[in-house]
């Protein structure tokens, strides 16, 4: 069910034109955090005029585009393990989006908000 909202999910950025230009590899972090925040988002404004707006911010502010995304999901969506993993990733940074606080063990160190993890934002 995950590996079908995240390829969804995809291809909805490409085909809603979000982001151009020449995919290019994207770590895993920073895939888990931009599909956290596209999917806060598209909870938040579906439906409404702010929905692809909001779109086109996240990938702005985390420098990613709608191809990158789907060849992230392209490259790796054949290893049900590996995208069942970051799904589950990507579903508790949602809660955390949402104000659920983690669990005190998914906090890399005890300096981290709720939520942050190293080299994330």
């Amino acid at each position: 069910m995950g590996r079908a909202i995240v390829v969804l999910l995809a291809a909805s950025l490409v085909a809603g034109g979000c982001g151009g230009g020449r995919a290019s590899s994207l770590d895993e972090d920073t895939y888990v955090q931009v599909m956290a925040h596209l999917n806060y988002h598209r909870e938040r404004y579906a439906n409404t005029a702010e929905d692809d707006s909001a779109r086109a911010a996240v990938l702005e502010e985390f420098g990613v585009s709608g191809p990158q995304i789907e060849e992230f999901t392209s490259r790796h969506g054949g290893d049900p393990q590996r995208m069942n993993r970051l799904w589950e990733r990507i579903r508790r940074e949602v809660e955390v989006l949402h104000g659920v606080q983690p669990p005190e063990s998914q906090a890399d160190d005890a300096g981290n908000r709720p939520g942050e993890r190293r080299g994330g934002r």
